[in-house]
């Protein structure tokens, strides 16, 4: 007994364990909106002008705002410190993210402007976490674990956010925003325990011309971006339907979808806290059961005769999905030279966040191709969850055939003393 408790803390001693208070602490508020998938049927229901597509970009303009400010992330790192990017990010989520309760009735475009300023804060918001992660934590065990728990921290936090978001809008839809308030001591704790940073390497001057953009053309780079853009494409298809079909199937309210995403998010914070021995497991072939299990969720969800199989379904994608993203930073971590890891970061996350603002069109268009216009939810959810399994046969002959190759093999996904 006294080993196994002695493993277990083992598991969870890292370095730099304060920097885990700030880094938790905005990780939360990086993809926070995502929980406002539960009030997308509300607003369908207040906005009946406004087209389910339109509707669902309200929820998918963050993302695809983001796509420029987190390119930006990797640049800007290089002339100011992490800590003021940080401080800058929040400000902006702060301001886009109260505007809808500022008025009891808010026009629908106020709602777009909203989403982009609360895109442009994540998208400057959503590398750091990760590029701190990588800058702190060089040991490739140690960061790994530390992947892990900062993910675990976005899930719990995102858990909460979500079930806060259906109980407000309960009282009125755009009560919901009242939770951006929450970024008022997220702010104050990174301005109180974040370190500075150091600027990272710039990728092009004068003394070594291009060398920084050449560290970045690597096929593992060059293959984490097109498996993790096509990911995000399917992923999202989760978040904007899900309240659209526990509607349209008459299962339940606001509050239920809001639960849902809150077990979705709790799933991915118990594969964040375990990622270690998770990746351990299945090393060069983590990714696999991640999409495995995003596609057989998808698909119970969709085929779904009550709530109970929703809320299966829902916690296997949140399994999977939980999977699949540590794994994309990790993966990416390793890609390249350690000197351009935060660059390599926001480009991977820059094309994440370009999945899911295209997603309602790529999916809407699939649906409507496979099985009419008129089609619901549902249908989209096959589409998403399809989509998931082609990628699991891509990924597969990766691992294979081609890890070491890529260099995504054995030891960019994971060695034998992780955990050991």
């Amino acid at each position: 007994m006294k080993g196994l408790l002695g493993s277990i803390a083992g598991y969870f001693r890292v370095h730099h364990l304060i920097l885990l208070v700030p880094i938790g602490a905005f990780a939360i508020y990086d993809s926070v909106f995502s929980a406002f998938s539960s009030v997308l049927a509300m607003l369908w229901e207040t906005y009946p002008e406004v087209s389910r597509t339109g509707i669902q970009m309200v929820l998918a303009l963050p993302a695809a705002t983001s796509v420029p400010t987190t390119l930006l992330t990797g640049f800007l790192a290089s002339y100011m410190r992490k800590k003021t990017i940080a401080e800058i990010a929040l400000v902006f989520l702060l301001v886009g993210g109260l505007m809808p309760a500022a008025l009891p009735a808010p026009h629908i475009a106020l709602l777009f402007v909203s989403s982009a300023l609360i895109g442009i804060g994540q998208g400057l918001l959503h590398p750091l976490a990760s590029m701190l992660v990588c800058q702190y934590w060089e040991d490739k065990s140690e960061r790994s674990r530390v992947l892990g728990f900062k993910q675990a921290l976005n899930y719990l936090g995102a858990a909460v956010v979500s079930l806060l978001v259906g109980f407000l809008a309960l009282a009125q839809w755009n009560f919901a925003y009242l939770v951006y308030v929450g970024v008022v001591p997220v702010l104050a704790i990174s301005a109180a325990k974040m370190p500075k940073g150091g600027l990272e390497e710039r990728l092009v001057d004068r003394r070594r011309r291009a060398e920084g953009l050449r560290k970045l053309a690597t096929p593992a780079l060059a293959y984490a971006c097109l498996i993790f853009f096509a990911v995000s494409v399917f992923n999202f298809a989760f978040q904007s339907n899900i309240a659209m079909l526990v509607s349209e199937k008459g299962f339940g309210e606001v509050v239920d979808t809001a639960a849902i995403t809150a077990m979705l998010q709790i799933a991915s914070f118990v594969v964040g806290v375990f990622y270690g021995k998770i990746a351990k497991t299945f090393r060069n072939y983590v990714l696999l059961p991640g999409l495995a299990l995003q596609a057989v969720g998808f698909l119970a969800v969709a085929l779904a005769p009550g709530m109970a199989l929703v809320f299966a379904g829902s916690a296997l994608f949140g399994i999977g999905a939980g999977i699949q993203y540590v794994t994309t930073l990790y993966n990416t971590s390793k890609s390249v030279d350690r000197s351009v890891v935060s660059m390599a970061l926001s480009l991977v996350l820059a094309l994440t966040s370009l999945g899911f603002s295209v997603s309602p069109f790529v999916i809407e268009g699939a649906k409507g191709l496979l099985f009419g216009v008129g089609a619901g939810a549902d249908m989209s959810m096959v589409v998403a969850g399809a989509g998931c399994a082609a990628l699991f046969v891509v990924d597969l002959v990766r691992a294979r055939f081609f890890a070491r190759r890529d260099g995504l093999g054995d030891d960019a996904a994971f060695d034998d003393e992780l955990l050991a």
